[in-house]
């Protein structure tokens, strides 16, 4: 039984963590947002709803405490939480009788399709207020997506320990099963 209360608590903590720790840590354009992977991966372990549920208090609370305009990490991360669920989510007893190299495939393709629409959409909104066009940003770009993309893949298994509990066995089912009773 998983609790209520933990994917609120990690998306309180990747937050915490974003606003508080890595900006007097690091200093440097390769810096990845901690609360949008963590919302993308609560969106691939418990689907659209709680991926946009989760979103809109990533991107809220990101929005009040960093000084964003008012809305703008909390539509964008609402719109990523529900395409990742869309997309990746499965429910579990699906997920048990798939192969896991399917799994990790859809679930990094996801995360890197996303976190480069996410990237995209600050850099338009960047463009369209500083109207500079430069390389060195399309680089980061993709440096930045590469990182969100294996922080989201390394962080993706403790992700689904603490919200969905101990993993349920492989079961192997096959088509010449016995019925005894009815």
């Amino acid at each position: 039984m998983r609790s209520r209360f933990m994917p609120a608590a990690l998306v309180i903590m990747a937050l915490l963590i974003d606003t508080s720790v890595v900006p007097f840590v690091l200093a440097n354009p390769f810096i990845v947002s901690l609360t949008l992977v963590t919302v993308l991966e609560l969106a691939i372990y418990l689907g659209r709803m709680h991926g946009m549920l989760y979103g809109t208090l990533g991107g809220l609370l990101l929005d009040i405490l960093v000084g964003y305009p008012l809305g703008f990490n909390t539509f964008r991360f609402i719109i990523l939480g529900f395409l990742a669920g869309t997309v990746a989510y499965e429910p579990v007893e699906e997920r048990t009788r798939k192969a896991a190299s399917r799994l990790y495939l859809r679930r990094a393709l996801t995360l890197f399709a996303a976190v480069l629409a996410s990237e995209i959409v600050v850099y338009a909104y960047q463009y369209f207020n500083t109207a500079l066009l430069n390389g060195v940003y399309f680089r980061n770009i993709g440096i930045r997506t590469a990182l969100s993309t294996a922080l989201g893949m390394l962080l993706g298994p403790i992700d689904a320990r603490l919200i969905l509990g101990k993993p349920k066995p492989y079961q192997r089912t096959s088509a010449k099963r016995e019925v005894k009773s009815f």
